[in-house]
């Protein structure tokens, strides 16, 4: 009787962390990094499948509203891991392609990755970052996020830095 709670007793705490320990959690090994004529071509490929409509890709660059201002991929979202709308403001869109300042950013990386725990399936990042974007002497835009709320996120910057514009 004695051994027989003992057996039962390991195997209920083996199932429990188990189930407790299914958690998903993603690594370095899940963020696909692509180069610039990689990152090109899939943003022009169509993101659907034959049940569906073809949905939009989008470029997010998850770098401080100040840096984005300054300069950034054309049709970039400037959309910030702190923002409490990120995730619902990325939803509904095909192919997500995350950009940070320089090569494999960690800010690309950790939202990458916080996408991807959120439930996005097509998630990448621009490997060379904007740093390598502008060398490439690819087309870049200035200004604000139109399509960013001013109500959720507060675009002030909050460490009184000013861009510096070298033109």
């Amino acid at each position: 009787m004695i051994r027989s709670h003992w057996f039962n007793t390991a195997v209920l705490s083996t199932a429990l962390t188990m189930v407790a320990g299914c958690k998903t959690t993603y690594s370095d090994k899940d963020v696909h990094w692509l180069s610039i004529d990689e990152a090109k071509k899939a943003m022009t490929e169509s993101s659907g499948s034959w049940l569906s409509e073809p949905t939009v890709n989008v470029w997010v660059d998850p770098r401080d509203a100040v840096f984005y201002r300054v300069g950034h991929i054309p049709g970039a979202l400037n959309v910030q891991l702190s923002d409490p709308d990120a995730i619902t403001r990325i939803e509904g869109y095909g192919l997500i392609m995350v950009y940070g300042e320089g090569y494999e950013a960690p800010i690309a990386d950790a939202m990458i990755k916080t996408l991807l725990k959120n439930g996005q399936k097509h998630v990448k990042g621009l490997q060379v970052g904007f740093d390598g974007w502008q060398e490439a002497r690819q087309k870049v835009e200035r200004g604000d996020d139109t399509t960013q709320s001013t109500s959720s996120t507060d675009t002030t910057d909050r460490w009184q830095r000013q861009p510096v514009d070298d033109e």
